[in-house]
């Protein structure tokens, strides 16, 4: 029996927090300490969590009783705080983006070869219960051969660009790396390695310097075409996903709703996420993590995933003129 997983946190802001709770339940493993670089939040953080505040990076860094790390800071700062955490020898569990640039997300994937550790990128999406529940459909082959998607997420979300970081593009990486590398990625994982045939982006209001409606087209390696649309300027919003196949179609409603199919003359089959019955996604993702070290069993979504993700939102920026 091995002993817990001992895990640093760096970043205390909300996802920093919330994945430091989707850890308590984990037998296989342990929360030691926090680091922030404001010192208050750090504080605040560890006498939430009941954990070691740790007065700097570098004190966490050299901590010989951690093996990991939990990576929970803005976007910017991925590519110089995964390289110092994967050069200390802790495997790496970083939040989304990998990094902003292609170049820097190579960079950590071979820094973490190079140290023999496991870095995974919190590409989460996938393991929300009608995302899952899709993937193991078109496996199963309920509506046969894919032969097109529509991917909508759409909400009005600007304000949310509007503040912090996340109002910086040279902080957030924008719309498309700080929220649709999610989309990107489950739509890579559905149907392959993806081609951006066309791409248009709307930037309607001065605030956040960024897109903030767009629209793709897209092919996919195994011959699916799709089209996705996302905005953070919709009132309205939404999300929706429906797929074509040979035999039938498929839709689902995102993170809530449900999930259903219809074959050729046949009647319609419909899951709630109740129903689907999956572990809470972001203590699903931190226990993968946890048993792909200590056990070695294999992650559901890795570091060359979330490089991926990031090299295809940048693919979609080039298609409208926008630098990547």
């Amino acid at each position: 029996m091995h002993a817990p997983l001992r895990i640093g946190l760096i970043g205390a802001g909300g996802i920093g927090r919330h994945l430091a709770w989707q850890l308590r339940p984990l037998s296989e493993a342990e929360l030691v300490g926090v680091y922030d670089a404001d010192v208050e939040l750090t504080q605040r953080a560890a006498t939430e969590l009941e954990v070691r505040p740790y007065k700097s990076l570098r004190a966490l860094l050299r901590d010989p009783n951690l093996d990991a790390c939990i990576l929970a800071t803005p976007p910017h700062t991925h590519y110089k705080l995964g390289m110092q955490i994967l050069q200390h020898g802790k495997h790496l569990f970083c939040e989304k983006p990998l990094a902003l640039t292609v170049r820097h997300c190579d960079a950590l994937l071979q820094a973490a070869d190079a140290a023999n550790r496991i870095l995974m990128v919190g590409q989460v999406l996938r393991l929300f219960p009608l995302f899952w529940q899709s993937k193991q459909w078109l496996q199963a082959g309920v509506i046969g051969i894919p032969i097109a998607v529509h991917l909508q997420r759409r909400g009005f979300e600007v304000n949310l660009f509007r503040q912090g970081w996340r109002a910086d593009p040279k902080q957030s990486g924008g719309m498309l790396l700080e929220m649709n590398v999610h989309e990107l990625d489950y739509l890579r994982w559905l149907f392959g390695e993806i081609e951006v045939l066309a791409a248009q982006g709307s930037h309607p209001y001065a605030e956040p310097n960024c897109v903030q409606h767009w629209h793709a087209l897209l092919r996919f390696e195994s011959g699916v075409i799709g089209t996705i649309e996302c905005s953070i300027v919709d009132p309205l919003g939404g999300y929706i996903v429906r797929i074509v196949g040979t035999e039938g179609a498929m839709e689902h409603t995102g993170f809530s709703g449900a999930i259903r199919y219809r074959r050729h003359g046949s009647q319609e089959v419909n899951l709630t996420p109740e129903e689907i019955g999956t572990p809470e996604p972001y203590l699903w993702e931190l226990r993968s993590f946890v048993r792909a070290i200590l056990y070695h069993e294999p992650l559901p979504f890795d570091g060359y995933d979330g490089r991926m993700a990031v090299a295809n939102a940048h693919a979609v920026l080039r298609k409208m003129g926008r630098p990547a």
